[in-house]
């Protein structure tokens, strides 16, 4: 018998074998990590020019936006009817504290962040208007997530602001946070009509008065001219996937890599800023009212706001900066003359921000410096 005289490897050959590979995996494992990063927006994107194609497309076919969107509230059947009361039975699904250790809430807190969302109250005029865009029925998305762990609205209202009251972080309405008392079903269908609650960007009209409140943060917004646009969200059953544009409605890459943060991914489909809608800014009085601390906002002001933008992954200009002098000499893109009372064309939509990078500051105040509360 002939013996071999090749032998195996010696535990201290696999040992050291083993350790290079760590090494190497330490070293490429966080540049692939960025890589996924970078994929994910690049879907993102994708997906987000596909939707604006696709509504564009049915626009152009029907004359009218595709019905049965998601409107991202959550409602209480014990105040809903109430129709006198402000805001009654309407708030804005909760959004995420990026903590996953408390389980998911409903839409990502950059998203609420960037778009402010407020409770906007439709009246008679807006209603008749939405119907003529095409928008007859919707879906209240009623996915209540954390408001079904048994907290109280202060202890919600707490536990979703870091520190509690801190503008910087406020998050869902943007104010306190109301317990809901009898949850309504998920993807409840509802008519649009006078009282609906839908969310808005940056403002809100209720039903008491008429009186119209404001985010007053002037920092961190997706585009310089969301003030006062209706939003809704693209999902399954709306027209674009029930009448065959696309074979299913298509969620953001980051909702499910980050499922356990928030629960709602698709994208959103923001109406121009209606007609009726500016009448009603005209009409709310004088001054509107801050959501909280202090603040003025005149609808006159409104006219001729100045935007600046930066790119968001270099981080936003510091706590004093005042873009009328640029004493940082950053150089900021800047819009100046945007009118932000202006009614827009039927067919001026838009959907989530296309670029992940760029953010604005809007001045609401014309004091040339940009405010907290992003």
């Amino acid at each position: 018998m002939i013996k071999s005289k090749e032998g195996g490897f010696t535990l201290l050959e696999i040992l050291v074998v083993l350790t290079i590979m760590g090494f190497l995996i330490a070293m490429v494992a966080p540049r692939l990590a960025g890589i996924s990063g970078d994929a994910s927006e690049t879907v993102c994107d994708s997906n987000k020019g596909r939707i604006k194609t696709y509504v564009s497309s049915f626009y152009e076919k029907f004359n009218r936006y595709p019905n049965k969107l998601t409107n991202l509230v959550m409602t209480d059947g014990a105040t809903l009817a109430d129709a006198n009361a402000a805001d009654a039975g309407y708030q804005v699904a909760y959004a995420s504290d990026d903590n996953p250790d408390n389980g998911p809430e409903v839409i990502a807190l950059g998203h609420n962040q960037a778009y402010k969302f407020m409770i906007h109250r439709l009246n008679a005029d807006e209603a008749a208007e939405l119907k003529t865009l095409g928008i007859t029925n919707i879906f209240n998305l009623n996915d209540y997530a954390s408001a079904a762990d048994g907290l109280d609205g202060a202890q919600a209202f707490a536990r979703q602001h870091t520190p509690a009251d801190s503008t910087d972080m406020r998050v869902s309405n943007w104010a306190d946070i109301t317990a809901v008392t009898e949850k309504r079903p998920f993807m409840e269908p509802c008519e649009i009509k006078a009282g609906v609650g839908v969310v808005m960007c940056g403002c809100g009209i209720n039903l008491a008065g008429g009186s119209l409140t404001y985010i007053q943060g002037e920092r961190g917004w997706a585009e310089e001219d969301l003030f006062g646009r209706i939003t809704f969200a693209v999902g399954p059953e709306s027209e674009l996937v029930t009448k065959g544009i696309v074979s299913n409605a298509a969620h953001c890459p980051g909702s499910i890599q980050n499922a356990d943060n928030f629960t709602s991914g698709h994208y959103y489909l923001i109406l121009p800023r209606l007609s009726s809608t500016v009448e009603r800014l005209a009409d709310s009085g004088v001054t509107y009212g801050p959501l909280w601390g202090s603040g003025t906002l005149t609808y006159a002001a409104l006219e001729t706001i100045t935007a600046v933008s930066w790119d968001k992954r270099n981080g936003a200009p510091g706590a004093d900066y005042n873009f009328g002098t640029d004493p940082s000499n950053l150089n900021l893109k800047t819009r100046t003359g945007l009118d932000l009372h202006k009614a827009m064309e039927s067919w001026d939509y838009d959907t989530n921000r296309q670029r992940y990078d760029e953010v604005w500051g809007l001045d609401l105040n014309g004091n040339n410096v940009l405010n907290g509360g992003s």
